[in-house]
């Protein structure tokens, strides 16, 4: 009986043993897996969307306050409006090519645009139309996938500067950070802001169920709107420090009026979200290009209004941002109770100057809007005040440089402008930056890998204005570790046109671009195309196609 006992004691103890090893590296594998398709940045064919959205158990959708966030995905589809080949596109797809982002779709490719009353003939109005027409043509199974949109056609600055429109309308934004990186930032952002907004708001994100999940750029002028209108004096106060800038910080005071203010308006440069989401935006986008007049209300008789909306996309998006906010300080009055902790009322803020003594109806001259019921006009818009995903180069000139974080940042930066901001770089690179994929991963099997190759050893576009971590008066501003240094995935040129071609060298993948580009080009042939091309209305064109040889003198400089 002893025996017979021990021998199924034993016997048992033994399965028990070999199914705990069974799911453990059952578990192990599985992980490695979703660990490794990461880092490949994989991503579905764009011209095809498919639906097996990688989703991972540890940052699955959770609640905040109630709401329910969507689920994460690593699967990103990019999105360039662009209607034409020229040098500037490259550089965009060099730069996303050499980093592993997914190959992107070109809309509203090889059209024409000369409608004579819309700025550059109507194709910046045209990106509302075109990016609608795909976001509809993908299915429900991909809803929860993430879309990165990004200006191909310029940014327009003809509010400041009309002259040389063909400036305006060339592609403008360089990836220098990894999509994991990028993707995990866009998460992270939300997270931090959804923070915020439990706290401005209190009850009413539980109640209305109101959340961010769509991020834009962030600029420093509420431009082309004019000031006074729903576009502009709703719009919440900058959670960047308030001594960003010194004393300077919101005032005139700086090398233009608008240097010394804090990032806090939208920018359409780059636009992510869920695919979901973004649709219903773009629906309420497309909506106003079609209500478009040919005079704006609230045009305070400079008529420069009329001149910018009639295609600005970013004046629809700001205009949308505006009513959005304005509904949402509705919201907050309509949920809030004394003796709340949060969504208490919010302090007075200025606008360029002047007063907004209540963002609901400021004492100046104003446009109006109507208290509405429920949320019909929240569409989960936010910014990346932070320039986490993308750094603005207008009126930030002297905000960010290159530099490389294993030298002294003061040592490499030089003198200063008297309004520049005080220099808070330090020669810390973030973990998301340190611990994804190596810059020149491509050479490395080559054994050609350049002496310099880690993260901190190469030129990086950093703010030097902003450590990415602040302890404000509402609390921390941010998550990320204490005196880091901010450098953003993207930089978008947006400023200094000029900077495309006499910057391009600074990117940390020249004076390699062509042996980079020549891995990319190999891959692509192994893997029958989608390196370092472009999708087209479910058609493949090709690098040399886009990028013929007379560009390679701009852009490989090697030569």
């Amino acid at each position: 009986m002893i025996l017979r006992s021990n021998s199924r004691s034993n016997l048992v103890l033994f399965v028990s043993i070999g199914l705990g090893l069974v799911l453990i590296l059952g578990y192990l594998f599985s992980s490695h897996d979703a660990f490794r398709e990461k880092l490949q940045g994989v991503a579905p064919s764009l011209s095809k969307p498919s639906s097996d959205a990688q989703t991972s158990e540890d940052d699955a959708s959770e609640s905040l306050g109630g709401v329910v966030s969507p689920p994460r995905t690593d699967k990103l589809h990019v999105l360039l409006p662009a209607s034409n080949p020229e040098v500037n596109l490259c550089k965009t797809l060099m730069s996303a090519s050499i980093l592993g982002y997914p190959t992107p779709t070109l809309i509203a490719w090889n059209e024409t645009f000369d409608t004579s009353y819309l700025l550059g003939g109507g194709s910046h109005v045209a990106k509302i139309t075109k990016v609608l027409e795909y976001l509809e043509a993908m299915p429900s199974s991909q809803d929860d996938e993430l879309v990165l949109m990004m200006d191909a056609y310029g940014a327009f600055n003809l509010y400041d500067n009309p002259g040389n429109k063909a400036t305006h309308m060339e592609a403008d934004i360089w990836f220098q950070l990894r999509p994991e990186t990028f993707i995990d930032r866009y998460y992270s952002i939300n997270k931090a802001a959804n923070k915020r907004l439990q706290k401005r708001l209190g009850s009413a994100v539980e109640a209305e169920g109101v959340q961010q999940t769509i991020i834009f750029g962030a600029g420093k002028r509420c431009a082309p709107n004019q000031v006074h209108t729903v576009a502009c004096y709703p719009i919440p106060e900058s959670p960047l420090p308030a001594d960003l800038y010194g004393a300077n910080t919101d005032t005139i005071m700086g090398r233009n009026k608008y240097t010394s203010l804090r990032q806090r308006y939208l920018n359409s440069g780059y636009i992510i979200g869920p695919v979901s989401d973004m649709r219903k935006m773009f629906r309420r986008a497309q909506e106003k290009v079609d209500a478009i007049k040919d005079q704006i209300d609230w045009d305070n008789g400079s008529h420069g209004s009329d001149f910018m909306y009639h295609g600005s996309d970013q004046s629809i998006f700001n205009s949308m941002l505006g009513e959005q906010e304005f509904q949402r300080e509705v919201m907050r009055r309509r949920h809030y109770k004394s003796g709340d902790t949060n969504g208490k009322p919010p302090p007075p803020a200025y606008l360029e100057g002047t007063l907004i003594d209540d963002p609901l109806n400021p004492s100046f001259t104003h446009e109006p809007m109507e208290h509405k019921a429920g949320k019909p006009d929240e569409f989960g818009m936010g910014l990346d005040y932070f320039s986490e995903l993308g750094q603005q180069t207008v009126n930030a000139e002297e905000d960010a440089t290159w530099i490389k974080h294993n030298v002294e940042p003061k040592d490499q930066i030089g003198e200063r402008h008297i309004f520049a901001c005080p220099l808070r770089a330090t020669k810390k690179v973030s973990k998301d930056i340190s611990s994804s994929r190596q810059p020149f991963e491509l050479m490395t099997t080559l054994g050609e890998a350049p002496a310099e190759s880690n993260w901190d050893e190469i030129p990086l576009y950093t703010n030097i204005c902003k450590c990415n971590f602040y302890k404000t008066s509402q609390g921390y501003a941010n998550t990320s570790s204490s005196g880091l240094d901010q450098i953003p995935a993207m930089i978008h040129h947006n400023g200094d046109k000029g900077a495309r071609e006499y910057a391009w060298p600074n990117l940390w993948l020249q004076p390699h671009g062509r042996k980079l580009m020549d891995q990319v080009l190999m891959q692509e042939q192994s893997s029958n195309g989608g390196a370092g091309g472009a999708f087209t209305e479910g058609n493949y064109i090709s690098w040399p196609e886009l990028c013929p040889r007379e560009m390679d003198a701009e852009l490989f400089r090697d030569v």
